[in-house]
């Protein structure tokens, strides 16, 4: 046991020298941890569908197209065209009964006969009393009574006449004839009903210049404007591509699909292009070297106060930056980035609202622990 002695004794004396160092330790705050975070990245490339515009499916539309109604009510007498009817200028549509516009005219007609006998009546009794008065055999209160007379005759007979030209006129708007020539699409009335003034009766499409017409989504509707260059290839024929230019732009939208409706002048349409028909249009965007844009998944997105960003990783270092950028359409499970971006940057994909600025992070590899 007297062997021992000596090391207890060292071993005392070691803790009492290592008790001022554990004391200086324990006063100290932990060294900061500089474990860099791993975080999923994504080399960013421009999405190249999204380069020169977007895709929507249109319809072939004729650029000129009415709904044609009579001018009078009626029965409708007959109609001779159906949908699909190929008609030239001039050509009868449909036809109101005459009879009733017939016996309005002739009603006027002689109500103008009436009017002209009471008329000339008139001018003789102010010819013939016009000599009397002169010389002091009428008098002459009597006289402007006979004048008065005749300028009612005179108001009584022009209002006449007004009646029996709209009489006329009336007559003539019994017959509805196609204004240019064109192709029928819709019949609204058939034989028989009884129908009243402006009554849709025929819609019907011009010949000449086809267009396209293309519901456009609200979040898109900003990246076009009149004048924008299209391609567009219709599904029965498509290998053949159209261009064309983006014609008109509907202020207001529509407010069951909340779409804009944009009319697109082709340079040329195939023959076989019939009205209705579905085309696949690229509405190009309005810059003439467009933006490069990224799509990114929409767990890399970081919303701020100041408006959307992500964490980017630049080249050459560990620590993140975060870098504002500009929106565009949105997907499912992608977002479209406009601005703010630069191909072969990376971008940090998933966990970005765990993460700081200047933060040490290194790429994750599947293959480490």
């Amino acid at each position: 046991m007297p062997a021992a002695r000596p090391f207890q004794r060292f071993r005392a004396l070691l803790c009492l020298s290592l008790w001022p160092l554990l004391l200086t330790a324990c006063g100290q705050d932990a060294a900061p941890s500089t474990t860099a975070t791993r975080v999923r990245l994504q080399v960013v490339q421009p999405d190249t569908t999204q380069q020169a515009g977007f895709n929507l499916p249109g319809t072939v539309v004729a650029r000129v197209d009415s709904t044609l109604s009579f001018r009078v009510p009626g029965r409708l007498l007959a109609r001779p065209v159906d949908v699909g009817a190929q008609v030239g200028q001039g050509t009868r549509l449909a036809q109101l009964d005459p009879e009733p516009l017939r016996l309005a005219r002739d009603e006027a007609a002689a109500q103008v006969a009436q009017t002209q006998g009471v008329l000339e009546r008139s001018r003789r009794d102010v010819a013939r009393n016009r000599t009397l008065v002169e010389k002091g055999a009428l008098a002459r209160a009597d006289f402007d009574a006979l004048e008065t007379g005749l300028n009612n005759a005179q108001a009584q007979h022009d209002a006449a006449r007004s009646r029996l030209a709209q009489a006329r006129n009336n007559l003539a708007y019994a017959d509805l004839s196609a204004p240019q020539p064109g192709i029928i699409t819709q019949v609204h009335a058939e034989v028989g009903q009884v129908v009243a003034a402006g009554t849709p009766i025929i819609s019907m499409a011009y010949d000449g210049q086809r267009e396209l017409e293309v519901d456009v989504p609200e979040n898109d509707i900003a990246q076009i404007q009149p004048g924008s260059t299209v391609q567009a290839r219709l599904l029965s024929a498509p290998d053949t591509v159209l261009q064309g230019r983006v014609r008109e732009i509907s202020p207001v939208a529509d407010p069951a699909s909340r779409t804009y409706r944009v009319r697109v002048a082709l340079d040329a349409m195939p023959d076989s292009a019939r009205l209705g028909m579905t085309a696949s249009v690229q509405l190009n965007h309005t810059s003439t070297a467009p933006a490069q844009i990224f799509r990114l998944p929409l767990a890399a997105l970081y919303q701020q106060g100041e408006g959307p960003a992500v964490w980017v990783l630049p080249d050459g270092t560990n620590h993140l930056e975060l870098r504002p950028v500009t929106l565009g359409s949105m997907g499912t499970d992608h977002i479209m980035v406009t601005a703010g971006l630069q191909s072969g940057e990376r971008v940090v994909t998933a966990g970005v609202h765990r993460l700081d600025a200047g933060m040490p992070v290194q790429p994750w590899d599947h293959r480490l622990p």
